[in-house]
C-alpha cells in the first residue's frame, strides 16, 4: 500500500460518521485530466467518458475484497426478493473455477440488511446483479473468470461487448465524468479477489457512497441459486439450460424472467415470463397446441405464447438474436413450463 493509499483510507475512516468530500480527497492527490472516449450504449459504460480521478483504495487480504468503509447512508427499501441460498455449494473464494459455469448458480451474495436485489443473472460465463443500496441510482456487480467477460453486459438475451479500455483490475476506484450536462459521474471499481477471478462494481451517481456500500455488503464466501418462479422441464434433443435472468425491481407489481436454452450448432431460444396480467391484454386465440396446452404462434413464426398461465405472459422466441430452433422445439419447451402459483411472493418460488 502506498503512502497515498494510506492517507486516503485514514481520511475515510476518520470521516466515516459524516459526509465524505471526494473533491477534498482527490485534490492534490492526482492530476486532473480529461480523455475523450467514443460514445457507447449507456448500459455498457456511458457517453463520451473523461477520466477525472483514480483513488488508490487498496485491497484487503483474507478474501480479496477492497477495504471496507462503514455505510452510514440511507438503507434500501423493503426487501422484494433475494436469490435462495444454495446449500453445500462453495462461494467464489473457495472455488473460483466454478464461477460462470452453471447458469443456475451465483457464487456470491450481498448482505440483505444493506442491499436489495433489483435483478440477478447467470449466463455465458458471467454472474451479475443489480442492487439498491439506498442511493440515487442502482449499483451493478459483475463476476467472471476473465476480464473480458466481466466487462460484458447482457440485456434480454442479447450480449453487448464494450469497446476496449485500458482499465486494470487493480482495486483502484475510478471516477469517470460524462461529457453531458446534467449527467452524474460514473464510479467503477475493478479488482481480482483471487488470481483468475475478476470482479467489477459500477454506478452512475453524484457520489460513490452506494458503490462503497455495495463492496462492504458483498459476500464471496457464499453461493445462491438463480432463483426463478419459472422452471423448464422439457428440452429439445441436444439442448441445455444456458442462462437465467430475473428482474424484481418492481415486485410485487411486476416481474420479468428470462431463461435461455441453447443447442448444438449455435441454436438459441429465449423463454420469457412477464407479469402482471395488465401486460397481457386481450389474449390471442390458440392456433396450435404444445403437449396439449393451448399456444399462439405469432405470424412471423419466430415466437410462441403459452396461453394457460393466468396473470402472466409466457413466450418462447427463436428469432433474432436467438436463432436455430424451430416451432416444434418451442412447443416441446413450452409443454414442460412450470410457473409458481404466486408470482408476487418470492418465498413460494
Amino acid at each position: 500500500m502506498t503512502d497515498l493509499d494510506q492517507r486516503i483510507i485514514s481520511t475515510l475512516r476518520e470521516r466515516a460518521e459524516g459526509q465524505v468530500d471526494i473533491g477534498q480527497l482527490t485534490s492534490g492527490a492526482v492530476t486532473r485530466g480529461r480523455a475523450r472516449r467514443t460514445r457507447r450504449r449507456a448500459a455498457v459504460g456511458g457517453t463520451a467518458l473523461g477520466v477525472v480521478a483514480v483513488l488508490g483504495l487498496g485491497v484487503a487480504g483474507g478474501g480479496g475484497l477492497p477495504v471496507e468503509v462503514p455505510w452510514t447512508g440511507a438503507k434500501p427499501a423493503a426487501q422484494a426478493a433475494t436469490p435462495a441460498v444454495a446449500p453445500g455449494v462453495p462461494g467464489a473464494l473457495a472455488r473460483p473455477d466454478l464461477v460462470g459455469k452453471d447458469p443456475g448458480l451465483l457464487h456470491f451474495g450481498f448482505d440483505p440488511a444493506h442491499a436489495r436485489y433489483l435483478s440477478w443473472r447467470s449466463a455465458a460465463g458471467l454472474e451479475s446483479a443489480q442492487l439498491d443500496l439506498g442511493g440515487s441510482a442502482p449499483v451493478s456487480f459483475y463476476l467472471a473468470r476473465s476480464a473480458a467477460v466481466a466487462e460484458e453486459v447482457h440485456l434480454e438475451g442479447a450480449r453487448y461487448v464494450p469497446a476496449p479500455a485500458d482499465r486494470p483490475y487493480d482495486g483502484q476506484l475510478i471516477r469517470l465524468s460524462l461529457d453531458v450536462e446534467g449527467k452524474d459521474p460514473i464510479w467503477e471499481l475493478r479488482w481480482q479477489p483471487l488470481p483468475g477471478l475478476f470482479a467489477r462494481l459500477r454506478t452512475e451517481a453524484p457520489t460513490d457512497a452506494a458503490l462503497q456500500a455495495a463492496r462492504s455488503a458483498l459476500r464471496l464466501d457464499e453461493a445462491h441459486r438463480c432463483t426463478t418462479p419459472m422452471r423448464l422441464t422439457a428440452w429439445p434433443a441436444g439442448a441445455w439450460s444456458a442462462g437465467c435472468e430475473v428482474t424484481v425491481a418492481d415486485l410485487p407489481t411486476a416481474l420479468d424472467v428470462s431463461l435461455i436454452v441453447n443447442g448444438r450448432g449455435d441454436r438459441s431460444m429465449e423463454v420469457r415470463l412477464q407479469y402482471p396480467h395488465s401486460i397481457v391484454g386481450d389474449r390471442q386465440e390458440a392456433n396450435a397446441t404444445a403437449g396439449g396446452r393451448p399456444v399462439y404462434v405469432y405470424p412471423l413464426g419466430e415466437k410462441m405464447e403459452l396461453l394457460d398461465v393466468p396473470n402472466a405472459q409466457v413466450t418462447a422466441g427463436w428469432g433474432r438474436p436467438n436463432e436455430g430452433f424451430t416451432a416444434e422445439d418451442a412447443a416441446t419447451v413450452l409443454a414442460g413450463v412450470q410457473v409458481a402459483q404466486h408470482l408476487d411472493r418470492p418465498a413460494t418460488w
